[in-house]
């Protein structure tokens, strides 16, 4: 920094740039104030409050600067005006007064219907000089507004992102006590921020709902506290971030917050019903690629997919195209937004599309089976509840071990009964316990529909992984459901009915699936909570495909009956 500041404000002055940016850097880290460089350079009114207001702070470096300012070069004795300059300048301003006196008056007189105004001239008063100066000052834009600290940052899946984030961010923060809640827009549709006032201070929550892969990819880069998924994390996401972010398929950092259906949907005009899930790759594929090959009228399928970030889209290319080794077509039109998809599926007749059972909108949502042997299903609240629905998925936080006490409780908020209410509201599917009606099946054992007949199917399912008797995090969770629910039905009893996938021996698998349904048993009764029977079906009754790891580890399932 030069000794003297030169006196000129300009951004050819490299000494004053520095200076300036020193300012603005020691105003916003100590005081949390945001100054404009460029304002400083070009409005003296700005310029002279903003250095009146730093000086009040009595910082010794914010002060050192506002001196070096302050204190411009003085000008050099010789390039004063001499006094023989002075003189001629002043004989020459009273001649052009003369002459302006003698031109003036003579107008006066050739305007004899007008009269010459009579101009007052009183001195102001300190006080009415001093208002106006006050005024002046409040017209300036306000400048020391604090800035609004970063509260934490959700990034991930659009089908979370769209609604329900915003839901449960802006029911959280008003439990939490925080004021004047509004949005703003980000850089695009899909980026935005929520603003507040929490304890006397303006915060702010960013939201960015770019797809799945974006979650973990920010997690990663520390962009963001909060990944959110409508896929589980992948192994390979599993290895990179564990070392940074602790062991993210824990309960304590996995929270499945939700249920959705992947629904396929057609235009409303369309007369098709239902598809198994290999006819669907095919048609996805392009090798399908009219509807009268389907049964329908002799024109082109347009296909409609989200695009490659979307978790909605690696769910559909795992559970159909994947499974029976396909690709998706070239000619599909890809899309961001699902509200968009949904909306040009019901503007064309011969479109087919995937999206979020919340999104089906205008649409049709076809009944899909998980393969030959297994019944079509529709995608409804029950049968997504119980994950029963061939392309039923959940939807994720995910949050470091080492997350902050604030973020640790909003994502406790999202699985909580209130939570799950707002869940509901948004059109996804809460996991809140319901009671469901059932029909006799006429494949299904005898026994199996002795049940049906004298009792109600609770909404959930218990799952496991593979050859294993341990609850995937889901089932932990619903453990503590499904006793919140049996303390607000006394003197019921519920029944558990265990299954398996069909790898190994018919008698194994039996004796498999009564073990599970036994450990769900031991769970429940430690809890006070009074189990009337248990059965093991063993392979019976598939809902899913046994031929893949996704379908066997839905079929490990125990079923919950209300007695």
């Amino acid at each position: 920094m030069e000794s003297t500041f030169s006196g000129i404000w300009n951004t050819e002055n490299n000494a004053l740039s520095s200076v300036l940016n020193t300012l603005t850097q020691l105003a916003n880290e100590h005081f949390d104030i945001e100054i404009s460089p460029h304002k400083m350079l070009e409005e003296s009114h700005y310029r002279e409050l903003v250095l009146s207001e730093l000086a009040k702070l009595d910082h010794q470096e914010i002060n050192e600067l506002i001196s070096w300012l302050q204190t411009p070069i003085k000008k050099n004795p010789k390039t004063k005006a001499r006094p023989f300059r002075f003189i001629a300048v002043t004989l020459a301003l009273i001649a052009m007064i003369g002459c302006g006196y003698w031109y003036s008056s003579s107008m006066i007189l050739n305007e004899p219907t007008l009269k010459a105004p009579i101009v007052t001239i009183e001195k102001q008063s300190p006080k009415v000089e001093q208002t106006k100066q006050a005024s002046k000052i409040d017209e300036l834009p306000p400048i020391l507004e604090p800035i609004p600290s970063i509260a934490f940052r959700l990034h991930g899946s659009n089908t979370i992102g769209e609604k329900l984030a915003p839901a449960l961010l802006e029911a959280f923060l008003t439990q939490q006590g925080a004021q004047q809640l509004s949005w703003r827009k980000g850089a695009n549709s899909v980026e935005r921020e929520l603003h507040f006032l929490h304890e006397g201070n303006n915060k702010f929550i960013e939201l960015h709902a770019h797809g799945s892969s974006t979650a973990f990819a920010d997690l990663k880069l520390a962009k963001a506290e909060i990944g959110m998924a409508s896929r589980r994390i992948k192994n390979t996401e599993l290895l990179e971030l564990s070392a940074s972010l602790g062991s993210l398929d824990q309960v304590g950092n996995e929270h499945i917050i939700g249920l959705d259906g992947l629904a396929v949907i057609v235009n409303q005009n369309n007369g098709l019903k239902k598809l198994s899930t290999k006819t669907l790759a095919k048609v996805f594929s392009g090798e399908i690629n009219n509807w009268s090959q389907l049964g329908g009228e002799n024109k082109a399928i347009t296909i409609y997919s989200r695009d490659e970030h979307s978790g909605t889209w690696d769910t559909f290319k795992n559970l159909v195209l994947k499974k029976y080794s396909k690709k998706l077509s070239d000619k599909a039109i890809r899309l961001e937004s699902s509200t968009e998809l949904s909306a040009k599926v019901s503007q064309n007749e011969n479109a087919i599309g995937f999206i979020g059972l919340n999104y089906v909108l205008h649409n049709k949502a076809l009944a899909i089976a998980a393969s030959k042997n297994t019944t079509a299903i529709f995608p409804t609240r029950f049968t997504i509840g119980t994950e029963d629905y061939a392309l039923a998925r959940r939807l994720y936080f995910y949050t470091p071990t080492s997350a902050s006490p604030l973020v640790k409780s909003f994502a406790q908020f999202a699985i909580s009964t209130q939570g799950q209410n707002i869940v509901a509201e948004t059109g996804l599917i809460s996991q809140n316990i319901k009671l469901e009606e059932t029909y006799l099946q006429s494949d299904a054992p005898s026994k199996y529909n002795h049940y049906v007949k004298n009792g109600k199917r609770l909404s959930l399912n218990f799952r496991f992984d593979y050859a294993t008797k341990d609850l995937d995090n889901k089932g932990k969770r619903d453990l503590h459901r499904l006793v919140s629910f049996m303390e607000q039905h006394n003197g019921r009893r519920i029944a558990l009915l265990g299954f398996s996938d069909s790898v190994g021996a018919q008698l194994k698998n039996q004796n498999l699936s009564l073990q599970r349904a036994k450990s769900v048993e031991l769970e429940l009764t430690s809890r006070g909570i009074p189990v009337m029977s248990v059965e093991g079906f063993g392979e019976a009754l598939p809902i899913a495909n046994n031929n893949t790891e996704a379908g066997r580890k839905r079929n490990r399932r125990v079923e919950v009956w209300l007695l």
